[in-house]
């Protein structure tokens, strides 16, 4: 399936009341144009794959016995789909929602369950999904009216279609703070502890699987070299430019170098077509140590962007040089030695030497259906 990436937040939304639920649809953008995968098919210009997108909300009010979704079209009074009598610990649905969460009421199309957008002018259909928190449980299915009087609370999300647009996927993507806490100091690693302890500038990139700038185990690139024995990483943005344009990498990172024992922030976009994350900064001085992360998958178990966590950072040997304390001289490793992680020498004590924190700041769009929610409860 082809995506198109969009740039948003994922939880923004639009509430129509002043209560406190709120309602969220990762599968597009509040005030978007809805994805042709969510549209009816029924030939023509309406041929989408009627399913329905993943519903997800908070902060339902006491007292509520059942919930209710509501999917409407403004502009024709038509109603897409109604589910009710769905249990009040239900706080999201899956894309299509594979666990028959709630109960179908018909539809202005005839039939009960979800029937997507076909606006049948140029006009753009306003389309508005609800969620109601309701007071009873129906013991038959129930009108509009009846739902509005039952209503306790509700928030709804504001998309748009008209009989011309195609709209492709929007891409599951997420923008991150990363912040290097740099915690090497003298009493942390007292054996020869040098003058002028530093880290170089950071650089790193997000990328698929086809591409890795080091491995532990693997061989380091010219600009593996030069990042871990000099601090400079001309050459290993080369190999990330190369990279990208090949398809294999998304981006470039870069931060500031700092002191031994200091921090600094780097901000960065990731997608799902690029979940994975690798980053250095060279150990200063150094015959050819570095700290950094390599092919670190941001998503969890279930695909969804990992929220806030942390990553201790240790030292590795780029294996390019020889040499054995922090201010040896020049010694060429000729052959290569692979790149490892050091646990000997001023190393010995396996003391980190900093951190890598990750904060999810946004996301936009929803996984690929293979990673989306496999059930609709918490």
């Amino acid at each position: 399936m082809s995506i198109k990436s969009y740039v948003g937040l994922l939880l923004v939304i639009t509430v129509f009341s002043s209560h406190a639920i709120t309602l969220s649809i990762p599968s597009y953008p509040v005030e978007s144009i809805i994805p042709d995968d969510y549209t009816y098919n029924s030939g023509g210009n309406c041929s989408g794959a009627n399913v329905s997108p993943q519903l997800l909300w908070s902060d339902v009010p006491e007292g509520t016995e059942s919930l209710a979704i509501v999917f409407v079209d403004l502009n024709f009074n038509w109603l897409h789909w109604m589910l009710y009598n769905i249990d009040a610990n239900v706080t999201h649905i899956p894309e299509n929602n594979p666990n028959n969460v709630g109960i179908n009421g018909q539809s202005s199309f005839g039939f009960d369950g979800y029937g997507g957008p076909c606006p049948p002018s140029p006009n753009p259909g306003n389309y508005v999904f609800t969620i109601h928190a309701l007071n009873t449980v129906f013991q038959s299915e129930p009108s509009r009216a009846a739902i509005n009087a039952a209503t306790i609370d509700s928030a709804s999300y504001l998309a748009y279609r008209d009989v011309n647009d195609s709209q492709e996927r929007y891409e599951y993507i997420a923008q991150y703070k990363l912040t290097f806490y740099a915690e090497w100091s003298n009493k942390s690693h007292p054996e020869d502890y040098p003058s002028g302890a530093h880290f170089s500038p950071l650089v790193g990139t997000t990328h698929n699987n086809a591409s890795s700038i080091w491995v532990d185990g693997g061989f380091s690139s010219n600009g593996m070299e030069q990042m871990a024995e000099s601090g400079s990483t001309s050459l290993i943005r080369n190999d990330i430019i190369e990279n990208m344009n090949s398809s294999s990498a998304e981006s470039s990172i870069t931060g500031s170098g700092i002191d031994a024992v200091d921090m600094t922030e780097v901000f960065f976009e990731i997608s799902e077509s690029h979940p994975l994350f690798t980053m250095v900064t060279m150990i200063a001085p150094s015959p050819d140590w570095f700290l950094g992360v390599h092919d670190l998958d941001l998503r969890d178990e279930t695909g969804l962007w990992r929220d806030n966590f942390s990553v201790d950072l240790f030292a590795y040997d780029a294996g390019t040089d020889s040499g054995k304390n922090y201010t040896s001289p020049n010694s060429n490793t000729n052959p290569q030695d692979p790149i490892f992680q050091i646990t000997t020498g001023p190393f010995a004590n396996n003391t980190r030497l900093g951190r890598f924190e990750f904060e999810l700041l946004s996301s936009a769009g929803m996984p690929t259906p293979d990673d989306i929610f496999s059930n609709g409860f918490e």
